[in-house]
């Protein structure tokens, strides 16, 4: 019986043994510390990114102030209150890895935003701009709220070209 137990122990040491490297080597080539940073960059590691960073590095937000860009991408696409940041990056992130694993006969040639994302979106372009913005309305009314109006329907490709 401890013969047994010992082999089967052993398998599935094994396996286990297996199913890390395998982790470990996906997570290098997709690069996958970079997601833990605040750099635009790492939402660049996948093609379907490409054209949307290309826009972003000609688009105001992406100019430089004191050696940083004025807005990352996390600055406009995640909250900024670091548990919920880290709960929307990881809920996108594994989202992402699913569906390039899973689905990839299925994969959409464009991403589009969520509801989630635009009301995110949405709330980050109110707070980094409420000085400005509040010289002509007062976004923390949400004057616009019956009729779907935000701030990208007026100021599309302000972050890059391919807006919601």
């Amino acid at each position: 019986m401890k013969k047994a137990n010992s082999k089967l122990f052993a398998v599935f040491l094994f396996l286990l043994v297996i199913l890390a490297g395998v982790g470990m080597y996906t997570f290098h080539n997709a690069k996958g510390t970079s997601y833990f940073s605040d750099a635009s960059e790492s939402c660049n590691n996948c093609h379907i990114m490409n054209e949307v960073y290309n826009d972003y590095l000609k688009a105001s937000h992406s100019k430089e102030v004191d050696g940083k860009p004025r807005a990352t991408c996390n600055d406009c696409h995640l909250p900024h209150s670091f548990f919920e940041k880290w709960i929307a990056k990881t809920q996108s992130g594994l989202g992402h890895a699913y569906a390039f694993t899973f689905k990839l006969d299925s994969l959409p040639t464009h991403l589009s935003a969520n509801a989630k994302s635009k009301e995110i979106v949405q709330n980050n372009c109110i707070e980094c701009h409420k000085e400005i913005a509040s010289n002509t309305i007062n976004p923390t009314l949400d004057p616009h709220k019956d009729n779907a109006l935000s701030c990208v329907s007026c100021h599309q490709g302000v972050g890059h070209k391919r807006g919601f």
